[in-house]
């Protein structure tokens, strides 16, 4: 995205552009009062009057138009500061001519008068074109910079709702299970609040975060998993197979939970045998491709509600990530459910 000026690199313009049209007045109106047959000495001094003149009204048209954009249909407003910024120069060079000229003989002043408004209002006429157009340049940078920021902030806002949103519903299912364990299994309880305590607390680290390691999100599925297990017991068995070359690839945060937590839902519900998740990783092309599949049953109830928020929201999630819709992609294959999750490595 374009920078806006800074103010001391705009200080330099400013400077740098005043003298310029110092240096410029002076060598026209030197030049056509030396075709006109004045004195040397009379025309250096008319033009250096001039051009100082100038200059100092281009540094006041600049301070000027610093807090005063015209809109569209006020631009003869500019016109109208150009004539009296005009006229206020040549009086004021008439003035200064008369009290600093050596040459008592300054008959050709008064008949210099038109010619001298006439440029002064097309320098000063430049300078306020010139001047306007990169303050409206810097607005509209100015706006774009605000605008992307709060997109920005829109953007982090609802990734971190949509993350937010995973927590409820498998917190109430620990709570739920911590419960049923406390009378009948109580050491597997008290082993499951503490690998709970731990799966939050790795949470709550990583809310400030977008995007993580592949080992540092194995790592905290692994605890999800573990909380799982105490959940259903042998029924839940899981697979990993990934090289360590892919350990060191970029994921966003928490990621893949729910999509192990759909495949819990609709692999382990109204299911008695043992279901075994796996979870498969690979690069290839620069692109991280993550497949989760799990079995299921088409004819359970639960498949005909769909496959609710989970995956919604990772691919919500991926979209805000990287503006691609297509980096989703869930497949049936006979009574099995793949779901497959690509990541590009920027």
């Amino acid at each position: 995205m374009q920078k806006p000026i800074s103010e001391q690199s705009k200080r330099y313009v400013i400077h740098a552009s005043s003298w310029i049209i110092c240096v410029l007045y002076f060598l026209i109106v030197y030049g056509l009062l030396l075709w006109s047959n004045i004195a040397k000495v009379t025309a250096a001094y008319d033009a250096v009057i001039g051009a100082l003149t100038m200059t100092g009204i281009s540094y006041l048209i600049y301070s000027t138009l610093q807090f005063y954009l015209p809109n569209n249909k006020n631009y003869w407003k500019l016109f109208s500061m150009a004539a009296i910024f005009s006229a206020i120069s040549v009086l004021i060079i008439r003035i200064l001519i008369i009290q600093l000229s050596p040459d008592e003989n300054l008959v050709y002043l008064d008949f210099s008068l038109p010619f001298r408004f006439v440029i002064n209002f097309l320098i000063i006429t430049c300078v306020m074109t010139i001047n306007i157009f990169w303050n409206i340049q810097e607005e509209l940078v100015f706006n774009k910079r605000r605008k992307d920021e709060s997109e920005r902030m829109v953007r982090d806002a609802e990734l971190y709702n949509l993350r937010q949103q995973l927590q409820p519903h498998f917190l109430f299912n620990s709570l739920n299970s911590i419960i049923a364990l406390i009378g009948s299994k109580p050491t597997e309880a008290r082993n499951m609040v503490f690998q709970l305590s731990d799966f939050l607390r790795g949470t709550m680290r990583k809310d400030e975060k977008q995007f993580t390691t592949v080992e540092e999100e194995i790592n905290h599925l692994s605890l999800y998993l573990d909380i799982e297990k105490v959940r259903f017991g042998h029924r839940l068995s899981t697979e990993f197979d990934y090289d360590e070359s892919v350990l060191n690839g970029t994921i966003p945060v928490m990621i893949l939970q729910p999509l192990v937590e759909n495949a819990i839902k609709f692999g382990l519900y109204n299911v008695t045998d043992q279901v075994t998740i796996r979870t498969s990783i690979h690069l290839e092309n620069n692109m991280l491709t993550i497949q989760i599949s799990n079995p299921f049953e088409q004819d359970q109830p639960e498949q005909k509600k769909g496959t609710g928020f989970g995956l919604t929201s990772i691919q919500r999630r991926l979209y805000l990530l990287f503006g691609r819709t297509d980096l989703l992609e869930t497949a049936v294959d006979g009574s099995t459910f793949i779901s497959t999750l690509r990541i590009p490595q920027l």
